[in-house]
């Protein structure tokens, strides 16, 4: 049994709502904020407004701080309430230009130059090269430095909102303690493509100073006469290595797409998106299933003191 306690605060007035029906806590890894949505019997006493800060306990522990952004209501006195955390403000649209800055400084600048709050921020250590960022949303910014960090060493940093604090950490230090099997889920579902993001073919450009295009090409013959000719077509910027940047994305993205989600698994606060599990589902069609994964997103779904969740995983050859 796992009971959750919301907490609104409306200009220093605290408010225990009754919650009709089931809470969910939605964590992805990037792209997107935290969510939360939840239903609030309106009585005589409780009033809260758009802006209101929300947090979300479950049991003693601090897990959700966010800030309502919607309230739906209906006949029956019931307020269908949406609330996103601090990552919904990086929606925010901005120009910038980097010079020789890591993804972990942007993240810091970003946050200042917006009033958010900073928590642990990780270096990340890879020096992203003069780079401008034109009326891109502020998530967009920040996840494409975490992109280039990865495609230049392999690491994977995560960007999450814990509890009202933006942290950025190597995703190999989010390690949970905490095992899904056919056992403990209720379902799950797997899905191999070649429809999705596979390429078998890179084609990148470079624009010169001069007016200069430079190309670079990457193949997989194979690819090619197993699925035809799947082109990748991008852009490098000044600086950056063509060819081998080309053979990365071919090395990443030269094979099928395969996804894993699994439905109804046992609830624990500690994983969000970006935690690393252990998974053991054994045979499932053409792969192996029995290691860790990283979780792309997790909802965490609280419904009559039950706390289940549906989780997204990738790792090992799930790559999608």
């Amino acid at each position: 049994m796992s009971s959750i306690n919301i907490e609104i605060n409306n200009s220093g007035v605290i408010y225990h709502p009754v919650i009709c029906g089931k809470a969910e806590i939605e964590l992805c890894r990037s792209g997107y904020p935290g969510k939360a949505t939840f239903n609030v019997l309106k009585d005589d006493i409780i009033d809260f407004q758009e802006g209101n800060e929300v947090l979300i306990k479950v049991g003693e522990k601090d897990f959700f701080k966010g800030y309502v952004f919607t309230k739906n209501r209906d006949k029956e006195g019931i307020i269908s309430v949406l609330c996103y955390d601090q990552l919904r403000y990086l929606k925010n649209r901005g120009t910038y230009t980097f010079d020789n800055k890591k993804a972990s400084d942007i993240v810091g600048i970003i946050a200042a130059d917006y009033g958010l709050k900073c928590g642990e921020i990780e270096n990340s250590g890879y020096v992203i090269p003069l780079r401008t960022e034109d009326d891109k949303t502020l998530m967009d910014i920040i996840q494409n430095a975490i992109d280039e960090t990865y495609l230049n060493t392999g690491k994977l940093f995560v960007l999450y909102d814990n509890c009202g604090q933006l942290c950025l950490k190597n995703a190999e230090n989010l390690i949970a303690d905490y095992m899904s099997s056919r056992e403990t889920a209720e379902n799950y579902s797997y899905e191999s493509s070649i429809d999705k993001n596979t390429f078998n073919q890179i084609r990148l450009t470079l624009k010169g100073k001069k007016g200069i295009t430079q190309e670079y090409f990457k193949k997989d013959m194979d690819g090619i006469s197993k699925w035809g000719v799947l082109q990748y077509t991008g852009s490098i910027e000044e600086g950056e290595d063509g060819n081998m940047k080309a053979a990365q994305l071919l090395n990443i993205y030269g094979v099928k797409s395969r996804s894993l989600s699994i439905k109804g698994a046992f609830g624990d606060s500690n994983i969000r998106g970006g935690s690393v599990i252990y998974v053991n589902l054994g045979d499932i069609s053409d792969i192996t299933v029995d290691e860790k994964m990283t979780v792309e997103k997790v909802t965490h779904i609280f419904e009559k003191g039950v706390h289940t969740m549906n989780l997204s995983l990738k790792g090992g050859l799930i790559n999608e």
